[in-house]
């Protein structure tokens, strides 16, 4: 009878501990900060036609800032702070190229860099569809509950089913 009874707090607190757990799911962060050669360079997960926020630093007071794709195309030109920080807006341009790119943001002769990962495109509907210009997102994004109710239930049915057996002297 004891030992029923320990199997059974052992499999609740399996059960438990199951549950509780939770999962980690991927964010895009299209926040990253520029730096200068020599350190690690940020990476950033886009899609054509998404736009990105480029920061940096160490631009003369009110420095006119190119920033620039790998292949040359011009993404924007606008002026540093006075404290020679700069914060600006990009598209990644529709044309690009899956895989790993190059942003440049240039202010005299400070030159500070951004890779950017290009993922592939967004994904529409068809124009005359209903329900949205985006494509419907489907399925569960947290799954840890239904998996922990399901361990939590095949461990409290062996406890069970152990606890259950007769031994030959009963």
């Amino acid at each position: 009878m004891k030992r029923t009874k320990l199997l059974l707090g052992l499999a609740v607190a399996a059960l438990l501990l199951v549950i509780s757990g939770g999962t980690a799911n991927a964010q895009y962060d299209t926040t990253a900060p520029t730096t200068t050669p020599g350190g690690d360079i940020p990476i950033v997960d886009v899609v054509r036609g998404q736009t990105v926020d480029v920061t940096g630093d160490n631009c003369a007071a009110g420095a006119s800032v190119l920033v620039t794709y790998d292949d040359g195309t011009a993404l924007g030109t606008f002026t540093a702070e006075a404290d020679g920080t700069f914060l600006t807006t990009i598209t990644i341009p529709s044309s690009s190229t899956l895989g790993e790119h190059l942003v440049t943001a240039t202010c005299d002769d400070v030159q500070q860099y951004l890779r950017v990962n290009v993922l592939g495109e967004s994904v529409t509907n068809n124009p005359g569809s209903t329900g949205g210009t985006t494509l419907a997102r489907t399925g569960s994004s947290n799954t840890a509950p239904l998996v922990g109710i399901g361990a939590g239930a095949l461990i409290l049915g062996a406890a069970f089913l152990y606890g259950s057996r007769r031994t030959a002297a009963e």
